[in-house]
């Protein structure tokens, strides 16, 4: 029975691991359709993910992740995850697009940025 019970265990990791795969997200295509899906979570581990390994990303220089974050965070907002929201203002990298998108943030959310 204990010879079952491993293989079965083996079998579950197995399955999480294919099934991690299947969520990963591997181009922009991938990252809208999560988006579109609501994968609000999966879009941002992929973004940090392309910002924080560029050397991997080469296709991807700061203005596309800069624009990515940009449709990410129209997304939090849209879905008034103001927490979400804040996480992507705290990964943007340009100081002009962090400074407008707290702003917004702010505006949309009624509170203050500290507040969030």
């Amino acid at each position: 029975m204990l010879k079952e019970s491993n293989f079965i265990g083996q079998v579950n990791n197995q399955d999480a691991d294919q099934e991690k795969k299947e969520k990963e997200i591997f181009n922009t295509t991938e990252f809208r359709n999560a988006l579109d899906q609501g994968s609000l979570f999966q879009a941002e581990n992929f973004l940090q993910n392309v910002a924080n390994n560029s050397d991997q990303f080469p296709q991807y220089d700061e203005r596309w992740v800069d624009h990515r974050q940009r449709e990410l965070f129209q997304a939090f907002y849209q879905a008034e995850d103001w927490s979400g929201a804040k996480r992507l203002v705290e990964a943007t990298k340009d100081e002009r697009s962090k400074d407008g998108r707290k702003k917004r943030l702010q505006e949309l959310s009624g509170m203050k940025y500290e507040e969030i």
